[in-house]
């Protein structure tokens, strides 16, 4: 062992730090997760405005978890319902997070109206529910039926003002919180809800619906989008460069029983494969559509090729290889130019779409039109007279 880790040691300082902060267990949250790394620090989170909404469109408050986290949460109204009301949202005269979001206006043009829908926004790792451009991607979304579609966006435990130290099981449970909120508090039905992860969100999302779907009774959303996803966070750890530039353990995966070593000590696997495959394998209804960019240099395409082939293969007994599975997307993809391609595999249960982007990068994707599309196709799914 002492000569792997000098042999890490001769290629680089960044794989030394990396390889110190997973052996430790109070920095493997910081490592994985990336929470500290805030990049709003001259920006107020409880002052959406900063961020390019208009005066309370977005409107901050907290959503408390089963065991005492606090989620720090944006409810954010369309453009189009914003004009309609908003002389009754100024005349409010809100500031900062509200203590009880159900006495006001906001909240009630979304539980009030039998035509809202709802987007649970799960973000990717690092920075906060404000960082870079995220909110660009909450007005991408909002923009595809801007009367009707609502998001709520949230901070997962120890990003931005949450509460609380990051974990697989914790953002579980911080998604169940906000899923609470949504179906209980602003009585949203859940076939008018669709959940939106990308990057580490993507994760999260799955896991969520896949804990939703093995419940009795069951939970099932409109659908599910997801972009910019892994297979699994050992897989990841290979390849991952943040930033697209900054290798996190890819020069240890070279050094295979060092590497097997270090993800042997993560505690958080997200093993996304797995749960997609018993997501699709326990729904009835599903939608559920995978968007990624040929040219992520954070996360390479593969991975969602590989959850692709776990999700088909769940929808059958009879197993299908990955080459076959290759066979089959190339008699069954739509050619879409310089936009990419996608595929779809439709049972009676519902329909998988593997939408690949030719551009998009690991971020912008999910401020492009494909993304705001595919959750409007999601909603669609349940209601196809569903119009903007």
């Amino acid at each position: 062992m002492a000569r792997l880790v000098l042999t890490c040691l001769l290629r680089g300082c960044h794989c030394l730090k990396s390889l110190v902060a997973l052996l430790k267990a109070q920095t493997r949250a910081y490592s994985v997760y990336l929470h500290k790394v805030t990049p709003t620090w001259s920006k107020d989170l409880n002052v959406p405005e900063q961020f390019g909404f208009l005066h309370n469109q977005a409107v901050p408050f907290y959503i408390d978890t089963e065991d005492g986290v606090k989620l720090h949460a944006w409810q954010i109204v369309p453009s189009g319902v914003y004009e309609q009301n908003q002389k009754n949202i100024l005349d409010q005269g809100l500031s900062g997070p509200v203590s009880d979001i159900t006495k006001i206006v906001n909240f009630r043009l979304l539980r009030d109206d039998p035509e809202a829908r709802l987007v649970l926004y799960m973000h990717g790792t690092s920075g906060t529910l404000g960082s870079t451009i995220r909110p660009t991607s909450y007005r991408n979304i909002y923009s595809a039926a801007p009367n009707k579609i609502y998001i709520l966006t949230f901070d997962y435990r120890g990003f931005g003002l949450s509460s609380g130290i990051p974990s697989e099981r914790g953002l579980l449970l911080d998604a169940l919180a906000v899923v609470k909120w949504a179906t209980t508090t602003a009585q949203i039905p859940p076939d008018r809800i669709v959940a939106y992860g990308q990057s580490l969100g993507s994760a999260v999302s799955i896991s969520l619906v896949n804990y939703l779907a093995t419940q009795n009774p069951s939970l099932p959303f409109a659908g599910v989008v997801i972009s910019a996803s892994f297979a699994d966070l050992p897989s990841l750890t290979a390849t991952y460069r943040i930033g697209g530039i900054i290798p996190v353990l890819a020069p240890i995966a070279k050094i295979p029983p060092l590497f097997r070593f270090l993800t042997s000590r993560l505690q958080d696997t997200w093993v996304v494969k797995d749960k997609i495959a018993q997501f699709i394998r326990h729904s009835k209804n599903y939608h559920l559509t995978l968007i990624h960019s040929e040219d992520d240099s954070d996360i390479p395409v593969a991975h969602a090729q590989e959850l692709l082939w776990h999700a088909v293969n769940a929808t059958s007994a009879t197993p299908i290889s990955f080459k076959e599975l290759e066979k089959d997307k190339a008699r069954k993809k739509v050619d879409l130019g310089p936009g990419g391609w996608y595929v779809d595999w439709t049972t009676q249960e519902g329909t998988i779409r593997l939408q690949i982007l030719k551009y998009g990068e690991h971020d912008w994707q999910m401020t492009y039109q494909t993304t705001s599309s595919a959750v409007l196709q999601a909603f669609r799914s349940r209601y196809p007279e569903f119009a903007p």
